[in-house]
């Protein structure tokens, strides 16, 4: 298959609810470069409705071309069009190892190890959130080793996801949205439909715990009092400076986290001496109904399977007013 009469298809890597992605060579580079084809298909299919999604698309992939061009550790977007009512992103194909499968072949990182990828990570996302996006879905699958260099890259943004899945009635204004994220990573107000940069941070915070532990963060035990997750048992050996910074980054209120990647970065490298005290319960609080799983994830080069949920948000008692979000979770 030839898309574009430029990307000649190798192979699928995965498909999910929102489209394909596809391993393709651009026969018109005369280094016939390998790349990445994100195949997206929006909910909205009126022509109306059409022209709002075209433009919020183009909007999100200026900012991934940006941010690409200014950090090695971010996929380049080399281009992007649209086909018969369905939008292309033609990203960087990054080769190395994800995360998760660094763990799963050889076992729990070192603290050095982890500590130096939350240091290597933190300057991208800060760079992410001053361009005014959040990725949205931060967690070992979505981090990938380069070969090249060991460097982690950070790769599959979900604000152009959330873009091809938001609702909109006959004004062009959003009347739901799509809640981008897994379950175990993703904090209560990114689940509530209000994601914030700290909800990277949370994110970030629960990866490197799984990195460290080698368990996911749902099989870890809550404080009944506070809701904190209780993961420092499974990391016994972990100084007491690094535990309090992964404890800030992942309190359940966004209150009582880090404000920003740079406060993290510098606690980090300027070492707390004791320990956080607890945070309070956050305040909000969500509802999952479970239904089937899945296809697999059309964003990621790497297949995955996907868990696809239904969320009525609530916030302080009462659902969010005209919004309930229809969750695409892995």
């Amino acid at each position: 298959m030839l898309l574009a009469n430029r990307y000649q298809i190798i192979r699928m890597l995965g498909e999910g609810g929102f489209g394909q992605t596809f391993l393709a060579e651009d026969i018109q580079m005369p280094s016939k470069r390998i790349c990445v084809i994100k195949q997206l298909k929006p909910m909205a299919t009126e022509s109306a409705i059409y022209q709002v999604v075209q433009e919020r698309f183009q909007r999100e992939a200026a900012i991934l071309e940006r941010l690409g061009e200014n950090h090695s550790q971010i996929p380049k977007l080399y281009a992007y069009f649209s086909h018969e009512g369905k939008f292309y992103l033609v990203q960087e194909w990054i080769e190395g190892e994800t995360l998760e499968a660094r763990v799963a072949q050889q076992g729990r990182l070192s603290e050095a190890e982890v500590r130096n990828i939350l240091i290597t990570l933190l300057p991208v996302l800060e760079l992410i959130h001053n361009q005014g996006m959040i990725h949205r879905d931060i967690k070992p699958e979505n981090i990938i080793l380069r070969h090249l260099d060991r460097t982690p890259v950070l790769i599959d943004f979900g604000a152009v996801r959330e873009t091809m899945g938001t609702v909109y009635n006959s004004r062009g204004n959003p009347t739901s949205s799509i809640v981008i994220g897994t379950p175990g990573y993703m904090p209560p107000e990114q689940a509530a439909g209000r994601p914030i940069p700290s909800s990277d941070l949370y994110s970030l915070g629960l990866t490197a715990i799984y990195l460290l532990t080698g368990r996911m963060p749902q099989t870890f035990d809550t404080d009944p009092q506070t809701g904190e997750i209780l993961w420092q048992q499974s990391a016994p050996n972990l100084s007491p400076d690094f535990a309090a910074v992964l404890n800030q980054m992942v309190r359940s209120h966004p209150r009582d986290r880090f404000s920003s990647a740079a406060e993290v970065r510098s606690a980090l490298e300027s070492p707390l001496q004791a320990t956080l005290p607890p945070a309070q319960p956050s305040e909000v609080h969500t509802a999952v109904i479970h239904s089937r799983p899945s296809t697999v994830s059309p964003d990621m080069p790497q297949n995955s399977d996907r868990t696809r949920l239904i969320l009525a948000a609530v916030a302080g008692g009462g659902l969010l007013t005209d919004e309930i979000a229809a969750i695409a979770f892995r």
